[in-house]
């Protein structure tokens, strides 16, 4: 099957739909591994991946399936097709396994390697958020219309982890200024961003995987995205191995103050 933007878009919805069911099932009950960069795997990441793998096959063969559980062997992978979907089953392992409710599945789907909708199940609100460019951003089906606040001390600005160094540095500046949370899910806050439930997001080591369905929100919210190094979309190469990167992200307005408060 061939089709289109929308006909991808529709076939998005319905497997993430399916997913979520999977999703619940393994949630706080199944057994981890562990990675050799020391990240958990469970066996309801390899299951959804899969799923999305099988059904992406049926429905649009020619398209090019990329996820974070791909085998380490098969890597790096070529991004050449027009259409390409790269999936993050379950973002926030550590959360999912533990039965903390802040978790995700994550699902991009790319045009010529740049994010052009995203897919993103919240588990905490089990809702469904997805939108894209000149699409608009969705929660279960209900579009968002959010505004550029200026920013507060009462601003909420998502965060990734206790770091050290630089990380460290920035974290605390943003607290000097805003209200800093952190949900342990890239993909979470970047949605949150972009629905305006959060006023911005920073994080040091995210892979293209854990933001790529939000970063599709972020530019159809019309908010800004400002990489610390090169910017990794469009997406000419994918290997689970790839260094990590840091961003902020947020409405003009708060993103001026979050750059001028960590110098990124």
């Amino acid at each position: 099957m061939s089709g289109g933007l929308d006909d991808r878009i529709d076939f998005g919805r319905e497997l993430m739909r399916a997913q979520t069911e999977t999703f619940t099932r393994y949630f706080g009950q199944v057994e981890s591994q562990w990675k050799s960069d020391g990240s958990r795997v469970t066996e309801a990441d390899f299951a959804i991946s899969k799923a999305f793998e099988s059904e992406l096959e049926n429905r649009f063969s020619d398209d090019l399936f990329l996820s974070e559980e791909l085998d380490a062997a098969s890597l790096p992978i070529q991004v050449s097709e027009r259409f390409a979907w790269l999936v993050d089953p379950i973002d926030g392992t550590n959360n999912f396994a533990r039965g903390i409710p802040s978790c995700s599945i994550s699902v991009a789907l790319l045009e010529e390697g740049r994010p052009v909708y995203g897919f993103i199940y919240d588990h905490m609100s089990r809702s469904l958020i997805d939108g894209g460019q000149d699409k608009g951003v969705f929660v279960e089906g209900q579009k968002r219309h959010c505004l550029d606040r200026p920013p507060s001390p009462q601003s909420i600005v998502g965060g990734q982890h206790c770091g050290t160094g630089r990380s460290a540095e920035d974290d605390l500046a943003l607290q000097k200024r805003f209200k800093v949370r952190n949900f342990g899910s890239s993909a979470i806050q970047l949605a949150y961003v972009g629905v305006g439930w959060l006023d911005g997001v920073i994080a040091h080591r995210v892979n293209t995987w854990d933001i790529a369905a939000g970063v599709a929100m972020i530019q159809a919210a019309g908010w800004q995205i400002r990489y610390f190094d090169a910017e990794p979309f469009p997406l000419d190469s994918f290997d689970v191995s790839s260094k990590p990167f840091g961003y902020l992200a947020a409405p003009p307005s708060v993103l001026e103050s979050m750059v001028e408060a960590t110098g990124r």
